[in-house]
């Protein structure tokens, strides 16, 4: 009975729940109660993307892909044929070669102190090897020069194709292709170097610059000789201080070229001069002027040398004077002034070590000669003696 009448009571209250929470929904919503849901936020608007700004970066990487396209074409030797491109590649790794050794031989002429060849050489005091090794010199500037005329005639005109890849190396610096072409973006009229570098310092190490050989050049008569074989315009002043310690007695001016690719006649100084705009060019190769020379006259290499800071020397080093080894060389004199001599040395050293040799017999004693009363050593104190011991010889009778 009480169980029938809970369930008729819960089906009242069950239709009846529903219509009263129907009823305070409009009250509840008046009111911000602190454990209620919160309201999801509206959907924000997402910004529409910058269409102009992707397409001008889409833009310049197209223009920069085109660009060193065009670069690389012009590197690699666009519009040649694949047999013209291999003789080429094979000329300029003889003229490599050839270079190199040029180099060597010249630095061995600049030891040797042959600034002049043929028949001057005779009257100028130079050292027998500087005949040979100047006919040397300028049978390989002879083969040199023929080697760098046929890639010019393979390569076509050399001169415009240049002009390209610098235009190519502004074109790629003013649209911002990469760090490595913005020393490019700023160049304008000026000299080789501005035009080449833009009028700023050049990377130390970039890779599009190449490498250079520089070349001490005496204004005089136009000799010169290496300082670097493959350096970066980044070391050309440390290249020039060397060439004025080098050759101190003379006015001389650093020149550069590529390396590979040119030789002394595309050389320019610092100053965008051409070496081939200079009065004296090569004229050392047809006559000797005696007034031209990198040391005076009558003076040694070292000498000449001795007038400049060397950088070789570092702290603590002890420097030995021409002077200096003279007064080693003397003999050395005790107090008394008499002459030091090795076998004294030596005796003091062996009565300094307490060794105490054994006499000889007197028959041998007899047979020796004479030699020069020695003053006696006495044994220094704290030390023992020490008795050699030994086979003893006699002589045959």
């Amino acid at each position: 009975m009480i169980g029938t009448t809970i369930a008729i009571a819960l089906r009242g209250l069950g239709g009846a729940l529903p219509a009263l929470v129907l009823c305070a929904a409009p009250a509840l919503a008046q009111f911000s109660f602190p454990f209620s849901a919160p309201t999801p936020p509206s959907a924000v608007p997402s910004p529409a993307p910058n269409t102009s700004s992707a397409a001008g970066m889409a833009g310049r990487n197209q223009a920069c892909l085109r660009l060193e396209s065009q670069l690389a074409a012009i590197d690699r030797g666009a519009g040649i044929d694949p047999a013209r491109a291999e003789q080429i590649k094979r000329y300029e790794e003889t003229v490599a070669k050839q270079q190199a050794e040029l180099d060597r031989l010249g630095q061995q002429s600049q030891r040797l102190g042959c600034q002049g060849g043929g028949f001057f050489a005779l009257f100028s005091g130079q050292s027998p090897q500087c005949g040979p090794l100047n006919n040397q010199m300028q049978q390989m500037r002879a083969n040199l020069d023929r080697s760098l005329s046929d890639i010019q005639r393979l390569q076509g005109n050399s001169g415009e194709r240049e002009a390209q890849r610098r235009g190519i190396l502004v074109a790629l610096g003013q649209n911002d292709c990469g760090p490595q072409y913005r020393q490019y973006a700023t160049a304008g009229p000026g000299g080789f170097f501005d035009n080449l570098f833009g009028g700023v310092a050049p990377a130390p190490n970039a890779p599009l610059a190449g490498t250079y050989r520089t070349l001490c050049v005496r204004t005089c008569d136009g000799y010169y000789f290496p300082i670097s074989y493959s350096t970066v315009p980044a070391k050309f002043a440390e290249d020039e201080q060397l060439c004025r310690r080098l050759c101190p007695a003379a006015e001389v001016t650093l020149y550069s070229h590529r390396n590979p690719g040119e030789d002394v006649a595309r050389a320019v100084s610092i100053s965008g001069r051409l070496y081939t705009e200079l009065p004296a060019a090569f004229s050392y190769r047809k006559q000797l002027n005696p007034a031209c020379n990198c040391r005076l006259p009558g003076q040694s290499w070292a000498e000449a040398l001795r007038q400049t800071s060397d950088q070789t020397i570092e702290r603590g080093d002890i420097v030995v004077t021409e002077e200096r080894a003279k007064q080693l060389s003397q003999p050395r004199f005790d107090p008394q002034g008499k002459p030091v001599n090795s076998s004294q040395t030596s005796a003091r050293a062996k009565g300094a070590d307490g060794v105490n040799n054994a006499p000889l017999p007197p028959a041998a004693a007899e047979q020796q000669p004479t030699a020069p009363a020695e003053e006696k050593i006495e044994q220094e104190p704290g030390k023992r003696k020490v008795r050699a011991v030994g086979p003893t010889f006699y002589p045959v009778r």
